[in-house]
């Protein structure tokens, strides 16, 4: 009986069918953004201070790096995780303010958005921690490939444990404790160094890889998480 209702309801009440369709698309059909053209409009969107902060960290970590007779990458490597919370602060700025229902109401999808904006800033700190690589090497006599794992491993770590503090403690206290987080970490790599677990040595090789190894991939499991949990929401 159901069944009969509902399809003597879809008989009533069926639309006519559409009329000039394909000519009415033709003409008001929306022009795709390439991703190139998705990254550049996106970083329209990132707040000037995440742009002109990790620009003068940058510069920090260079200043302060060149007045070191010895130890220049600790000093470097100790600030990384500061990048790394700014770049988790602008990730997270939506949530933060429990903007997510309005950004889903917008055109442009949430999830391509959130991945536009942390490519541009990931791109960004990674051409920074490219360009300082070389030159701590050469300020420091150490090997390029050995001072880009001082620098990656602290960033990385930090930005796996921002991304799912993020997740789970919304508004400024999240921020504050990504803000924690960062600290811990630079803590860490300070207590290392004035220890005999100290990674900048020779003999730590097979550690500082291990440790590069371990954070890339909780960094890799966060980002995929917050995708997901991107994908689940739904505008009401």
């Amino acid at each position: 009986m159901e069944k009969k209702l509902k399809t003597a309801l879809d008989a009533a009440f069926a639309a006519p069918p559409p009329e000039r369709k394909a000519a009415f698309l033709r003409v008001h059909r929306r022009r795709e953004l390439d991703p190139a053209e998705l990254l550049l409009t996106q970083a329209g969107y990132v707040r000037w201070w995440t742009w002109a902060g990790s620009a003068a960290l940058f510069a920090v970590i260079l200043l302060l790096a060149a007045g070191q007779e010895s130890g220049t990458v600790w000093t470097a490597s100790a600030l990384t995780p500061l990048l790394a919370l700014i770049a988790v602060a602008e990730w997270g700025r939506s949530r933060r303010y429990g903007m997510e229902e309005l950004e889903l109401a917008c055109r442009m999808p949430l999830r391509s958005a959130l991945l536009a904006r942390m490519a541009a800033v990931g791109l960004l700190h990674f051409a920074l921690l490219g360009l300082a690589a070389p030159i701590l090497s050469l300020w420091g006599g150490g090997e390029m490939l050995q001072v880009g794992i001082y620098l990656l491993t602290p960033y990385l770590l930090t930005a796996a444990v921002g991304m799912e503090l993020s997740r789970r403690v919304r508004g400024q206290e999240g921020l504050l404790a990504c803000a924690a987080a960062a600290a811990l970490v630079c803590a860490v790599g300070i207590w290392t160094r004035e220890t005999a677990f100290d990674l900048y040595r020779t003999e730590s090789a097979s550690f500082r890889w291990a440790a590069l190894a371990l954070a890339l991939a909780a960094s890799a499991f966060e980002f995929v998480k917050t995708i997901k949990e991107t994908e689940e929401l739904r505008w009401n």
